[in-house]
C-alpha cells in the first residue's frame, strides 16, 4: 500500500498480545476432537433420550443386554446389567472427566478395576455429565485430588478415541483402538 493508502485508510487495530486470545468453549473442542479423531458422540438432553439412545447403541452393534459387562453398582442398576459373562462385546462405564484439548476420556480403577485397556472388550459405551468437562489433564488431576482426597484411585488413564482410517502418527503409537461411545447426559435441565 502506498504512503497515501496509508495516510487515508483506517488503520485496523492490532491484537495486544497482553489479552487472552478467544477460546471456544471446552465443551466444544471436546467435541471436536473426540469426533475428529473417531469418536461417536451423543447428546442426552433427559434420562429418556439416554435410554433411547443407549438402546440405539446397543442395536447398531447387535449387542444383547446380557453381552454387557460393568463394574460400577450404579450402572449396572441403571441400565439392568447382568455382570454373568465371560466374554463380554462392550463395557458400559462411567468417567472421572473429559478432557477438552485432547478429545480424551479420564477413568481410574472406580471404572475399570485393575485391567489395562488392551484387556477391555471392544466397545466402550462411556456415560458422562455435563460437569465432567476438564481443559487439560492437569485440571483434570487436580479435580480428581479435591474430589477424593487423600483416597485417590490407581490405574489412572485417558482413553483415546483412534479412527482406524487415519494414519497413525508417533502419538498415537501403541494406542489401543477402542470403539468409543460417549452418552453425554445434561445435568443442568
Amino acid at each position: 500500500m502506498s504512503f497515501l493508502g496509508k495516510l487515508f485508510w483506517k488503520k485496523k487495530s492490532k491484537k495486544s498480545k497482553y489479552l487472552p486470545e478467544k477460546r471456544e468453549p471446552i465443551e466444544i473442542s471436546f467435541v471436536k476432537r473426540f469426533t475428529l479423531n473417531g469418536g461417536k458422540f451423543l447428546y442426552c438432553e433427559n434420562e429418556d433420550e439416554l435410554r433411547v439412545n443407549f438402546q440405539n447403541i446397543l442395536i447398531e452393534n447387535k449387542i444383547s443386554t446380557s453381552e454387557l459387562l460393568s463394574n460400577e453398582n450404579s450402572v449396572i442398576d441403571y441400565f439392568q446389567i447382568d455382570n454373568d459373562i465371560l466374554n463380554p462385546k462392550a463395557l458400559v462405564i462411567n468417567c472421572e472427566f473429559l478432557i477438552s484439548n485432547q478429545g480424551s476420556i479420564m477413568v481410574s480403577n472406580h471404572q475399570i478395576l485393575d485391567k489395562k485397556l488392551n484387556q477391555l472388550p471392544e466397545i466402550l459405551i462411556i456415560i458422562a455429565k455435563t460437569s465432567d468437562f476438564k481443559d487439560d489433564v492437569s485440571e483434570a488431576m487436580t479435580a480428581i485430588k479435591n474430589k477424593y482426597g487423600e483416597h485417590i484411585p490407581s490405574n489412572i488413564t485417558n482413553i483415546h478415541p483412534t479412527n482406524p482410517e487415519k494414519n497413525s502418527n508417533f502419538m498415537s503409537y501403541k494406542r489401543t483402538s477402542k470403539e468409543l461411545y460417549l452418552l453425554l447426559r445434561d445435568v443442568n435441565k
